[in-house]
């Protein structure tokens, strides 16, 4: 392979890190050399684990994302996108999980062939809880730990899919946010976004719920703020070492002097290495990181329960009209 393919394969590589992280949750491979103007079709598994089971509620889910790239300039649907991209991004997408399942809907925007590159997002998402919606305590006004009784994976399991539990419980959140990512010379990628997202959940239990997706617990009409950062740096054409930090905070909610939920928050980081093969079609992610809620009363843990190892697969289905496949 000549050395100006590897480098223009490297900067597909690069720009995966920049696209994937704005088109979805964490690091999607399929955007880099999938995805063209036009339509684009990708799946996505992720699951995660601690490395001692204890607070962290493991994770897992799966997706099938449609996403529609209206380039802005010259149309030229089916070919791969070039440095800086600007476009017009539709998104629709169904996610299953033990514990939920939905979809997601929504409009995006990159409108500057400028380094760094700014996108804003805007996202509706609908989920049906399955026998899973809970009551968590959020809110602690006597100090006795109790946020951590309930916020804790022994919890979780030990009250969802019981006998007891509503069959069906309805979820919506409107979830809009922006994304700044800057490109190096060399092909790495640094970037940075924040969500503001609107949770509504339908549930009996005075207003108190969880998100599973985020895990964390709602009230039935919260908001969410998140600040993520990630991180890529490409090795060669196949290989490349991802990072990515997330903080997660929610509302407060106050009733004259009753305190009826506290704000909540954690942080989680991740690292790892990313493997693309079938010509960047497919591949495979893992991390491994911690996470940590800052006050003690929401968490009565050890370190131990703390780390966390993750694993995603990624894949994109190509059109017959896309070219350079």
């Amino acid at each position: 392979m000549s050395k100006a393919l590897s480098s223009t394969r490297i900067f597909f590589l690069s720009l995966l890190c920049l696209v994937g992280f704005s088109l979805g949750d964490g690091f999607d491979q399929s955007a880099f050399f999938g995805f063209r103007y036009g339509p684009n079709l990708s799946w996505h598994l992720m699951g995660n684990t601690p490395f001692v089971w204890g607070q962290w509620l493991p994770q897992l889910n799966g997706n099938i994302n449609y996403t529609w790239l209206e380039p802005v300039g010259n149309l030229n649907y089916g070919e791969r996108m070039g440095q800086m991209p600007t476009y017009l991004k539709m998104v629709a997408s169904l996610e299953v999980s033990p514990f939920y399942g939905g979809y997601k809907a929504g409009l995006g925007l990159r409108p500057f062939k400028t380094n760094p590159q700014l996108e804003v997002d805007f996202v509706y998402e609908s989920y049906l809880y399955f026998k899973s919606n809970l009551e968590m305590v959020n809110a602690d006004v006597e100090g006795g730990g109790r946020i951590a009784d309930t916020w804790n994976a022994d919890y979780v399991v030990d009250n969802v899919w019981t006998d007891d539990a509503a069959a069906y419980d309805y979820a919506q959140l409107f979830d809009i946010s922006a994304d700044l990512a800057y490109f190096f010379p060399h092909g790495s990628v640094l970037g940075a976004n924040v969500h503001y997202i609107l949770s509504d959940v339908g549930t009996d239990f005075e207003g108190k719920s969880y998100d599973y997706k985020r895990n964390i617990p709602v009230f039935s009409r919260d908001f969410i703020i998140e600040l993520a950062t990630y991180g890529c740096l490409p090795l060669n054409e196949n290989w490349a070492v991802v990072f990515e930090t997330t903080y997660y905070k929610t509302g407060y909610l106050r009733s004259e002097y009753t305190v009826k939920k506290e704000s909540l928050s954690y942080g989680q980081v991740m690292l790892g290495p990313n493997l693309s093969w079938y010509e960047g079609l497919r591949s495979i992610t893992l991390e491994v990181g911690m996470w940590k809620r800052p006050k003690n009363r929401f968490y009565n843990g050890s370190l131990s329960q703390q780390f966390l190892i993750q694993l995603e697969y990624q894949g994109y289905f190509s059109f017959p009209f896309n070219r350079n496949l």
